[in-house]
């Protein structure tokens, strides 16, 4: 009898979470599950359900009381397989779960590559190659002056610290960013870029130069005023950050062979701008990019003493003297 007793108990816990008898349903792909502070046996329970953890709320929230854990859940975030095995479930609630926010920072000058990687990093269940797909190969529809339909999001998704949740996700992800570029670029007076016949995502692209070159904030309205006079004069960029981001990869000092590699982003080969942003700027360097310094230089090179800081010059000359300054 004891037996029969404990197959008739496990035949009912199966009925009456799945509607089941014979067969419940097969376990499906890891999910998030976060449970805030506070939350009730109850409230856990719908939590489990909405995310298909379990297939009904009631059934998981009769068993767990009666089995004892109404008080032993704890909050924070958890990964589960939707229909997951009761036992592993309440395992992982009495253990405890990640904290139940995870707060991300994404530095200003990350490309979308690094953006994704960081969030995979920290965000349980994050999708780095689901965030890349929303940006790069099938980038979520965005509407800027001077930027071609379905081009890549680079230099559009804001750098700044995110908060999961509320941000649920890669999609949800990559619209908040937008949002927030959005938000910042209203922010910057494009009056002086349209009277040089510069659209709004050409402002993207040279700060998005400015980000990768520039380390002291003094100098973001220098380095544009050289980037301006060079298109200016219809003279070649030769922008060293522009190759890194063609190789894919930083590099402290590039070689003549990096600098003939074949790429529309390579600013030594051709004129203009590149095609896209090659990072995505913070607002400092989206204002500088829209207003340069009123200054005529148009060479810049790293001083090489540590400080970040270039010499900077309107003379091809006195760039030589520089370089050789700096020991280049």
């Amino acid at each position: 009898m004891g037996g029969s007793a404990a197959f008739g108990g496990w035949a009912l816990w199966r009925f009456v979470t799945t509607g089941y008898v014979f067969s419940p349903p097969l376990r499906g792909p890891i999910v998030t599950v976060v449970v805030p502070d506070g939350a009730s046996l109850s409230e856990i329970a719908d939590i489990l359900a909405a995310r298909h953890v379990v297939p009904r709320a009631g059934a998981f929230e009769s068993r767990a009381e009666a089995d004892g854990y109404g008080q032993r859940f704890r909050p924070g975030a958890y990964t589960f397989h939707q229909y997951e095995t009761y036992s592993v479930i309440v395992a992982g609630l009495v253990a405890g779960g990640a904290p139940s926010t995870v707060k991300v920072t994404f530095p200003e000058g990350f490309t979308i590559g690094q953006m994704a990687a960081q969030a995979a990093a920290q965000v349980p269940g994050f999708s780095a190659a689901r965030y890349r797909d929303l940006a790069i190969r099938h980038p979520l529809k965005v509407e800027l002056a001077g930027m071609r339909a379905g081009t890549r999001l680079e230099g559009l998704l804001f750098p700044a610290t995110y908060e999961f949740p509320p941000v649920t996700g890669p999609r949800d992800l990559v619209e908040t960013q937008v949002a927030g570029f959005q938000d910042a670029f209203a922010q910057v007076d494009l009056g002086k870029a349209k009277q040089r016949h510069l659209t709004p995502y050409d402002v993207v692209i040279i700060a998005s130069m400015i980000e990768k070159e520039v380390r002291a904030p003094a100098e973001r309205p220098l380095v544009a005023a050289v980037i301006w006079n060079r298109l200016r004069l219809n003279m070649l960029l030769q922008v060293d950050a522009t190759i890194e981001y063609a190789l894919g990869y930083h590099k402290s000092q590039l070689s003549l062979a990096d600098l003939a590699i074949k790429s529309p982003y390579n600013t030594y080969r051709h004129k203009g701008l590149p095609p896209t942003p090659i990072c995505n700027p913070g607002l400092a360097s989206l204002e500088a990019a829209a207003h340069p310094a009123h200054v005529a230089y148009l060479y810049y090179v790293a001083r090489n003493d540590g400080s970040g800081r270039h010499y900077f010059a309107r003379t091809y000359q006195q760039f030589l003297k520089d370089k050789a300054k700096a020991g280049l």
